[in-house]
């Protein structure tokens, strides 16, 4: 029986690392051993660990670059490592900047092709800023074309973070992705929060596996699903566009790796750290890291993300850094920036 794999898309901070925690714990409750592949633009991880932190789950991480075009000959090694041991089901989670429908293909290249079979590919989308991408990065035609093949090859659309929005802009939303995919489930939600068992029905651990039911359109597993309003969830078969070529470079976005500076004690103030994200304006887009606050013992885990700093407690064990992702970053200004933060 071939492994299933569900593509977990969508742009930068739009959910997919919270779902994905959310599909792991559910897997592993269900008896299953998932999986993950993880893919982050940064030289360090982020993502990955949390996973592990919170599940203990395996993950091969592919970091500093996309698996889609930078990172692509990397991906079969990082499946090959995962079937090693044995899995019931992957999940793959990309980048932001990603194509799914390049990793999609790549299942159907040998010898994976033999190995996997594609599950779902599942699209979040960040409410509050959904609407603004093909203005705001329209100097960037590659990434505005890569957004919207997240849309059209998505089985499920998740619209995350719908509780910060009006329901007009959810209903502009709807609008926006039917006239990019038409068939496709969506679902409103907030903290990526969704019924799992239509994702996972008829998966089962391997001393039990059974031929699952035939897949058609408009169905989970053989379970009939509809186009649904906010709070459901499912999938069906997604419009496909127009072949462009494989991916190419996204120059215009990029990742800048900070950590303390030799000779800081590498403790930062709450407040110093959120005006360094908000300095950059529209041009930081993503960040993320762990660090040591100077009034507090444990290690913070920090994201930011859609103008937002949400903090965590952490047991990292390592080195403070932020990873910080932007559209024509100045890197340098960045660096510099940060450095005198801790001077």
């Amino acid at each position: 029986m071939k492994i299933p794999v569900i593509i977990l898309s969508g742009f930068l901070g739009s959910g997919k690392t919270t779902l994905l925690l959310s599909l792991l714990k559910e897997s592993k409750r269900r008896g299953l051993n998932p999986g993950v592949v993880m893919n982050e633009l940064g030289k360090k991880d982020v993502d990955g660990y949390i996973l592990q932190e919170n599940t203990g789950t395996s993950v091969e991480k592919l970091l500093d670059g996309c698996v889609c075009c930078s990172r692509k000959e990397e991906l079969p090694r990082s499946l090959a490592a995962l079937l090693a041991r044995r899995p019931d089901i992957i999940y793959i989670e990309l980048t932001g900047v990603a194509d799914p429908d390049e990793i999609a293909k790549s299942l159907l290249e040998m010898p994976l092709a033999d190995r996997l079979k594609l599950h779902f590919t599942i699209t979040l989308l960040d409410a509050e800023n959904a609407l603004d991408y093909n203005s705001r990065f329209s100097a960037d035609k590659q990434l505005v074309r890569t957004l919207r093949k997240q849309l059209t090859v998505a089985d499920l659309i998740i619209v995350n973070k719908s509780d910060l929005v009006e329901p007009e802009t959810l209903w502009k939303i709807e609008k926006m992705v039917y006239k990019q995919n038409s068939e496709s489930e969506i679902v409103f939600t907030h903290y990526s929060q969704i019924n799992l068992a239509p994702l996972l029905a008829g998966i089962a651990a391997r001393e039990l596996r059974r031929p699952a039911p035939q897949r058609g359109p408009g169905t989970i597993n053989g379970t009939s699903l509809k186009r649904t309003s906010p709070g459901y969830g499912g999938s069906a078969t997604a419009v496909q566009e127009p072949e462009s070529g494989p991916s190419t470079s996204y120059s215009q976005v990029a990742a800048v790796t900070l950590t303390v500076p030799q000779g800081g004690n590498g403790r930062i103030r709450r407040e110093q750290l959120e005006l360094f994200f908000r300095e950059w304006g529209d041009s930081l887009l993503r960040a993320k890291g762990h660090v040591q606050l100077a009034e507090q013992d444990s290690v913070q885990l920090v994201q930011y993300a859609g103008h937002r700093t949400t903090w965590e407690a952490s047991r990292y064990p390592g080195q403070p850094y932020i990873v910080c992702i932007g559209l024509n970053l100045d890197e340098r200004a960045v660096s510099r920036r940060w450095a005198a933060l801790f001077s």
